[in-house]
């Protein structure tokens, strides 16, 4: 199998309505990573999303626009950004 590929989970809204920071897989994995890594400084993640992708002709996540700003962490590969 040489083609994996997670993207959006569901997030939870709390009682006030609020979306929470991480959907239910991400708050599995929150000891494996900081919530707020030192780079970031002072800001304050809103968001916390996870996507993985294993494609050997690589992948296309389409023209899009996310509502919040994103940090990349490439684990292994590469991506490219056009």
């Amino acid at each position: 199998d040489d083609k994996h590929y997670l993207t959006t989970q569901d997030v939870q809204a709390n009682s006030d309505g609020r979306p929470d920071l991480m959907a239910p897989l991400m708050k599995g994995l929150k000891t494996d990573f900081p919530l707020r890594p030192s780079l970031m400084g002072n800001l304050v993640p809103q968001n916390i999303n996870m996507w993985m992708g294993n494609n050997k002709n690589g992948a296309s996540s389409g023209l899009h626009h996310d509502y919040h700003d994103n940090l990349y962490i490439i684990v292994k590969g590469r991506k490219r950004f056009r």
